[in-house]
């Protein structure tokens, strides 16, 4: 009698694909059939409903893995790929469960726990993804890109501080990695761990200068009090032999800027800016024709009709960039009743999905829940959750829909000085592409105003137009304004330490964890004859 011939997992998804287009519970039972016949090991199975996930058959990879499971129950494996095809059916609670039994079968099971991650943080459980990834990390092999990897998974969850962890247990195993110290540069910045973010960035760049966002990051870490400042040495070093890469170029001369500035030296500082933003005008060609053209499309828009009402209250903090957003959000967020999110891009996210289609109800309470679960995510819960994206603007008409009862703090200050700080700053998302030219800088403001004096006249959404000056001039008064336009009282002690300190990843980090002080108002003075196309795109100074 002949041997059986050797069960091959790929001769089997073969001849699966050959039949389903025409008879796919034919071939599901061919399937089903010859692996049961051969009393296939669990790794055949394995291998059987990967490939179905893979080649889009979801639900019958739920049903092989199901039978794979009542021949191999204990298999980690397939509970994983389960998992999987349970999660591509959108069917999360039963996805959860057998990701979270797979992991208790084999707790090293790292493709488990970052599936397990990325499914809790689809719902907005940070907390949970968080630890799933770190699961993942404690068993995983210790090299830089599992590192990198984790690292940058917790960062988007909000665990600044975990995934700090992760990188300096990294640089202890890994050794000298400049991807690594760029990483755990950054995170200690966003943390205010200012001297350990400069040593770190420092080493990133000395080893791989073509890691241009750690010049911008270095140059943030703090404020230039002398000429002979070891990152200044490193940073003019970098501009005079002339970097290789083009962005790191970009970022030397955006970062020596901002080092000449603290330094009173605005010759220099106006200078390098200038060359800086030419470069990064010619490489982001943004059109002020389509700008406008947007705008008119969101004011000439039909309103949307309000879904149900949340039982939270989305606060959302805009303006132009650079008029103290970042500071708002971190003051306000202080109150125990206030949870600062930072600048999530969900609104604009959402907009973007649906742009030339119609809104219907239920997209919009499915757009609402997503969005608020993620405002609201698995903390402590709180009354008022932050979204301080400025961008936010733009689409008030849909958060007005899909927030009835959400507030807006509309931040102002001063055209000249806003202009010139938004010049000032090297932004990485192409919707800040108007950024390197005063007159474009100019035009996206008058659409601003427009957007704001249309969502003002139609929408219901109660607006605070907070001036940056007062804000500066006046700290407690502005937010116990605040306070009350939130209808929230002021906390009786001061808030407690936070257990998960906030961290700040924007422009304005160093800034937001100083005392709050008013030199940066009046500052377009200082450079006004350094800067004619300032004055000449702002010919009234006005806050606004």
């Amino acid at each position: 009698m002949n041997a059986a011939a050797p069960l091959v997992p790929d001769a089997l998804l073969a001849d699966f694909h050959a039949l389903a287009p025409r008879d796919a519970a034919a071939a599901f039972r061919a399937l089903v059939g010859r692996l049961e016949a051969a009393r296939a090991p669990a790794p055949a199975w394995e291998r059987v409903v990967a490939g179905l996930i893979g080649g889009g058959f979801a639900v019958a990879a739920t049903a092989l893995a199901e039978r794979g499971l009542a021949f191999h129950p204990h298999n980690a494996g397939l509970r994983y790929l389960l998992g999987n095809a349970l999660r591509l059916q959108g069917e999360r609670v039963a996805a959860e469960r057998e990701l979270r039994a797979a992991l208790a079968a084999q707790p090293q099971h790292g493709d488990a726990a970052l599936s397990l991650a990325h499914l809790l943080r689809e719902q907005g459980r940070l907390n949970g993804a968080a630890a799933a990834v770190q699961i993942r990390w404690k068993h995983a092999p210790r090299t830089r890109d599992e590192a990198l990897g984790a690292a940058t998974f917790l960062k988007e969850c909000q665990h600044h501080a975990e995934a700090l962890e992760v990188c300096t247990e990294a640089l202890k195993q890994v050794g000298d990695a400049a991807a690594l110290h760029a990483l755990t540069g950054e995170l200690a910045l966003a943390l205010g761990r200012f001297e350990q973010a400069r040593v770190q960035l420092r080493r990133a760049v000395e080893m791989d200068p073509t890691q241009a966002s750690s010049w911008l990051r270095l140059a943030a870490a703090h404020k230039f009090r002398n000429r002979d400042d070891v990152d200044l040495v490193l940073l003019e070093r970098a501009a005079a032999q002339g970097l290789a890469n083009a962005d790191a170029r970009v970022c030397v001369g955006f970062a020596l800027g901002k080092a000449y500035a603290d330094l009173g030296d605005v010759p220099a500082a106006a200078g390098a800016l200038r060359e800086a933003n030419a470069a990064m005008a010619a490489r982001a060609g943004w059109s002020s024709k389509l700008w406008q053209n947007f705008v008119e499309r969101q004011v000439r828009a039909a309103p949307l009709a309000p879904v149900a009402v949340p039982d939270i209250v989305p606060v959302f903090v805009v303006g132009l960039p650079r008029t103290g957003t970042t500071l708002v959000a971190t003051l306000l967020g202080k109150h125990p009743q206030v949870r600062n999110r930072g600048e999530l891009n969900w609104l604009a996210a959402l907009a973007a999905h649906v742009e030339g289609q119609r809104w219907s109800p239920a997209s919009l309470a499915q757009s609402a829940a997503l969005f608020a679960a993620q405002l609201r995510q698995d903390d402590v819960s709180a009354r008022c959750y932050i979204d301080k994206n400025p961008l936010n603007f733009r689409h008030l008409g849909l958060a007005a829909a899909l927030f009835p009862n959400a507030r807006v703090i509309h931040c102002r200050r001063n055209r000249r000085d806003t202009a010139l700080s938004i010049w000032s700053q090297h932004f990485a998302h192409a919707d800040n592409g108007y950024a390197y030219r005063f007159e474009d800088i100019a035009a996206f403001a008058q659409g601003h105003d427009r957007l704001m004096t249309h969502w003002r006249a139609t929408l219901p959404l109660p607006v605070y137009d907070l001036s940056y000056e007062k804000l500066v001039a006046r700290p407690d008064e502005t937010v116990a304004d605040l306070l009350r336009f939130l209808s929230l009282e002021a906390p009786l002690a001061p808030a407690p330490v936070e257990a998960r300190p906030q961290a700040i990843a924007t422009a304005s980090v160093w800034q937001a964890r100083q005392q709050v002080y008013s030199s940066s108002v009046g500052r377009w003075r200082a450079w006004a004859d350094h800067l004619p196309e300032l004055l000449d795109a702002f010919p009234n100074e006005r806050a606004s």
